[in-house]
This record gives structure tokens, sequence and C-alpha cells, in this order.
């Protein structure tokens, strides 16, 4: 019977418990709460950073971001002071739907992150939030595009969170929810025309994520900001993903079928943003070009990205200026122009749930600074300032955990991470820019709102099916789902993996077999496949609505 075991995965984009359990409990979500009182459930714990593209690469490669090289969407380029969009050919191991393929298993993924460019499996696959649009080639096998479409018409990749800033709540909502809709029919159609013998399927709602980043504040109960009318608005949506939740395990669960509902992350508020890079230039630590001298080009560059910031707080730089301009803004010609790279120890170039933090090392970075002989002693003085970055409301620390590269990033991809990592206390998120209109280093949100939400390591699982427990997991991570999957379909585990086998959800334990020649060595990516530039204006735009840039 081995050979019929399933899995079905159901991904809800950062969820947390702290949002559903209420939800729960008011009668918006009986299918879930029915689900966790027979199965075993838990909070899963996020990678560091919690953030979308480093965690579901992990749920995919079952290793942590030190194997797998990938922290965000926006990725550090290293020798150089800026990133680039990253995608699934810059995940250098084989995923599990490769894994489960090679098997000679059918497999079925829709909507997953970091799956665009999507690789050759054994079944169907259709891109996730990377992926640029449905005019790309957003579906695997690519001959399926036609009638996927024909028999899908509404499917959509995602509603951005600019719907609710300049359409407001309602139409935010009925769009989201007509989406994930949407996208559970798309994944039945799949299921039921194209691979109904598929041993391993995922469907990911992305919204959940989108939803609680615009309002998070109106949706947790236990906020000062909860707001009771909102609420119940609010709570339509999630009534809808449910409902959705109760059609796929009415069709789709049997004896022999696991169920694993997770997320990637949790979510929490966000009531302040956090300019990096203007306290390490208040702490010394950088410098900035035009910076008490005459009026020069970055004088005038600093002027023009504040009054482009004041644009952008409305969302009124879209409708406004060229892409080429908003492209520029914020990128490589800010960085070349503005930072004193050679008066500069520490700076940050992407990151914002954590802050990534850099030294500027000589012979590494191409205008590097501190010699290696330093770097040790000057790290050290970047933590400790670091330590001193307090809201001036309060007089409170903002750092929660100021962490050195070689405590989180263990493997190949060491040399690549940032020096420093800065993990937020709740309430705060970080901005790399280099400007911002006001001197203050921490301030409201861009859109002057404190109802806005950010991403937590408290995710969400769920283990449901034929026996398993009905109890709560201890300790859970994101890591460990990986090889849970594996072992629940008598797949060899490669011995790199970084996770555990969830052998407490189970009431009599799974064998696990380990595949000891898996060796992650130096792993080696696909051969890179940039985006075509209408690509890359579509992806830059939509992360940065989403806050992700």
């Amino acid at each position: 019977m081995s050979e019929h075991k399933r899995v079905l995965l159901i991904g809800l984009d950062g969820a947390t418990w702290r949002l559903l359990e209420p939800l729960m409990a008011r009668g918006w979500m009986p299918n879930l709460a029915r689900l966790r009182a027979q199965g075993a459930w838990g909070v899963l714990e996020s990678t560091i950073p919690p953030v979308t593209a480093p965690a579901w690469t992990t749920l995919q490669t079952g290793v942590l971001p030190g194997k797998h090289g990938i922290l965000d969407f926006s990725q550090y380029v290293p020798g150089q002071y800026h990133t680039r969009l990253a995608n699934s050919t810059d995940i250098p191991l084989p995923t599990i739907w490769q894994l489960v393929s090679n098997a000679g298993r059918r497999v079925i993924s829709v909507n997953v992150p970091m799956t665009f460019p999507l690789r050759p499996v054994d079944g169907v696959a259709v891109g996730g939030i990377e992926t640029p649009s449905l005019r790309s080639s957003f579906i695997y096998p690519h001959d399926l595009r036609e009638q996927f479409l024909h028999a899908n018409p509404d499917y959509q990749i995602l509603v951005p969170q600019t719907e609710f800033n300049l359409h407001g709540l309602d139409r935010f909502l009925e769009r989201s929810t007509t989406v994930e809709r949407a996208r559970m029919s798309a994944f039945l159609y799949l299921v039921d025309e194209v691979a109904p013998d598929w041993s391993l399927a995922m469907v990911h709602v992305q919204s959940t994520d989108i939803v609680q980043h615009a309002v998070y504040g109106w949706l947790d109960p236990s906020d000062t900001r909860f707001s009771s009318e909102n609420y119940a608005r609010i709570a339509q949506f999630y009534q809808a993903v449910d409902e959705g939740l109760a059609r796929l395990v009415a069709q789709l669960m049997d004896e022999r079928t696991l169920l694993v509902v997770l997320s990637d992350h949790g979510h929490g508020p966000e009531y302040k943003k956090v300019n990096m890079n203007l306290y390490l230039l208040q702490a010394g630590l950088q410098q900035v070009r035009g910076q008490g001298r005459a009026r020069g080009p970055a004088f005038w560059l600093r002027g023009t990205m504040k009054w482009l910031l004041r644009l952008d707080r409305w969302n009124l730089n879209k409708a406004l200026l060229p892409h080429r301009i908003r492209r520029r803004v914020g990128d490589r010609l800010v960085q070349d122009h503005t930072v004193d790279w050679e008066r500069t120890t520490a700076y940050m170039i992407n990151g914002w749930a954590n802050a990534f933090v850099y030294v500027n090392v000589k012979g590494r970075e191409p205008r590097g600074v501190v010699a290696q002989t330093e770097y040790d002693q000057v790290r050290t003085r970047v933590a400790e300032a670091l330590s001193q970055l307090a809201d001036p409301a309060t007089g409170e620390p903002i750092a929660a955990q100021i962490l050195c590269r070689e405590e989180v990033f263990a493997g190949p991809y060491l040399d690549h991470m940032p020096d420093l990592v800065v993990v937020p206390k709740s309430g705060y998120e970080f901005t790399a820019s280099v400007f911002q209109d006001s001197d203050e280093v921490v301030r409201p949100n861009r859109l002057g709102r404190d109802d806005m939400g950010s991403h937590t390591p408290d995710g969400i699982v769920l283990v449901a099916g034929s026996g398993v427990n009905s109890e709560r997991l201890p300790q859970a991570h994101l890591v460990d789902l990986f090889p849970t999957v594996l072992a629940w379909l008598d797949i060899p585990i490669p011995a790199y993996s970084d996770g555990r086998v969830l052998q407490e959800a189970f009431v009599t334990p799974i064998r696990a077999v380990m595949d000891a020649a898996a060796d992650v060595g130096q792993p080696t990516a696909p051969e890179r496949q940039d985006y075509s530039p209408e690509e890359q204006r579509t992806m830059e735009e939509r992360l940065r609505a989403l806050g992700y840039m």
C-alpha cells in the first residue's frame, strides 16, 4: 500500500494561530476548527528571516538558508552594493517536487512561492508570487497553458495591497476572495483532469498574507487598533478560505492521505518603520556624499528623493512618474551616487522583517575600508551601536536579538550572508532606503497608518488523517515538514536535510529512510534565468506594493 500514500499540503501564507483562533472561536472558520480538534497541531517556527522566499525554499529543499542561500526576493549580490530579484533558478538543491517525481510519483503544485521558472516534474506546476504574469510560462508542462486558462478563466496570481490603499477595504476583500476561490477551483481541476494519480499535491493561498499586511490591527482582538466593525467584514474573507479548505478535504481526503495545513511564518503588528541606514549615518558608521559640502549632484538627488517618497506614500509615483525614474530611485543610482563608500563602515541594502547589516570589508566589497584583521573588532563595534538603537518615544531598544551570521547561517552560503542580523521587537519593521523625507530614524508607516502588519516567526502547522495523534505538537519547525512528507511517502530523506520527522504527530512512528549518499557539498544552482525587462518591471512593482523591496 505504500506506493498509494499521498500528502495534501495547503499553505496559508502568513497564517498565525493568534488570528485564526479568534476566528475559529467566533464561528468564522468551523472547518479548520474541526480539523484541529481531530489532528496534531502547533506553532511552526519559521526561518531567519521569517520571510516568504527563504521560508518556502526551506520547505521545498529541507535545508535552512545557510544551505540554500535565499534570504528574500531582493537578493544580495556578493561583492556588489546592490540586489537582484531572486527566483527558483537561485535554488541550488533538488526540490521536494523533483525528489517525489524521481521516485516515480506524480506531483501537483499551485501558486507555491519560489517555483518560477518552473522546473520539470512528473505532474503539473503553476507558478507562485514571483511569476510575472499569466503571459509568461506560468504552468508546466507549458502545453497545458491554453487548456488551463480556458478551464479557469478567472485565475489570477494575486491581488496587491495597493488595491486596498487605492480602492478601499470592500473592493480589496472582494477581489482577494474571488482570487482564492478561483485558485481552489483551478487546483481541483488539475487534480481531476490532469494528474488524478498524484502522490504529493499542494495549493498555496497568498491572500492571507496580503490581507494581514494591510489590516492586521483590525484583525487581532488583543490589538489596541482592533475594529469590530471592520473585523466582521474581513472575517468573511477567512470564511471563504475555510470553505475552500472544506471543499478540498471533502473531495481529496481518504485513509491513505495525510493532510498538512501550514504557513511559512506568522504575522504581528507593524507600528513603525526603522531606517537603518539613517541610523548608521547618525552613529558615524556610514557617510553620504555632499554632506556638509557644496550643493553638488548628491544634494539635489537627496532633494528629489524626498519629493518622490512623498508621492510614494499615496501610491502616486506609479501614476505620475515614468517607470525608468521609479526603478532608478532606490536602486544602484541612489547607492552609487549618495553613499560615500570610502568612508562607510556598515550598511544595509536589503532586509525588512529582519535587518541585514553588512560590514564594508576591504577585498570583499568593491570599495571596502575595513581590513580583514579588524573585522571582528569592527563588527563588535557595529553590534554595540545597533544595541543602542532605541525608539525615541519610549526609550526602549528596538532589537530583540543581534545575531552574528555564523550563529544563524551554517552551510556553504555563509560567506554570502549579512555580517549581522537584527531581529526586532514586536511592532517594528526595517527599511534599507538611503533616504527619508525626514531625519527621523523611527517613524510611522509609509501611509501614516498604524494598523498594518509584519512578519513574525510563529507560523502554523496542522496534521490530520488516519493514524495521526489528536494533540498539540510541542515543538515544530518549518524545515521539519520536508522529511516528514518524504517519510510518509516512503521516499528516502537526503542526509543533508536540516529537519527531523515529526514522529509525535503519529500514533505509530512512521518509517524514515535516510539517503546517505545525498550530500549538500558545494551545491550548484541551475543555470540562472533572469526576467525579461518587462517581467522585471512587473515584479519590482509587485514586490514594492507588498513592502518586500
